[in-house]
């Protein structure tokens, strides 16, 4: 089980450039392991990345932490292109597919669990100027 803030889970933003099972995995699992460990990031996060892209075979990540609003961490680990091998770094762009969608759903999730929104509201509560082409589908 998560811990509490489960909200933290969201902070911790994971993209790779091949397979999505490690992204999840290092999505929900890193956080836990940072909220039960307070000193992993300065110990073991190097090696815990490393260790983990061999093992699930992933050319490279990018891991960014963000706590109370600020950047603690903002790196890369491994390569591009395999065939390249140029070094990812905070800065590469990966192409994540759908993912943005199961990241999206899970923060919508999150804020109603905490009750800062309501599955039930309107999207336009949240943004005034969305429509959509048909006025009966906006409100």
């Amino acid at each position: 089980m998560v811990a509490n803030n489960s909200i933290s889970a969201l902070k911790f933003i994971i993209r790779q450039p091949y397979t999505s099972i490690p992204l999840y995995l290092l999505f929900f699992l890193l956080p836990t392991l940072l909220l039960a460990q307070p000193a992993f990031v300065k110990d073991s996060l190097d090696a815990y990345v490393n260790r983990e892209i061999k093992k699930w075979n992933i050319p490279g990540v990018s891991v960014a932490i963000v706590k109370d609003g600020k950047i603690v961490v903002c790196k890369g680990y491994g390569v591009k292109d395999i065939t390249k091998k140029d070094a990812v770094d905070e800065n590469t762009l990966f192409q994540i597919a759908s993912n943005t969608k199961a990241f999206t759903g899970t923060s919508i999730a999150l804020l109603a669990y905490q009750k800062r929104l309501s599955l039930d509201d309107k999207v336009s509560r949240w943004m005034p100027d969305f429509k959509l082409y048909d006025p009966l589908a906006s409100n």
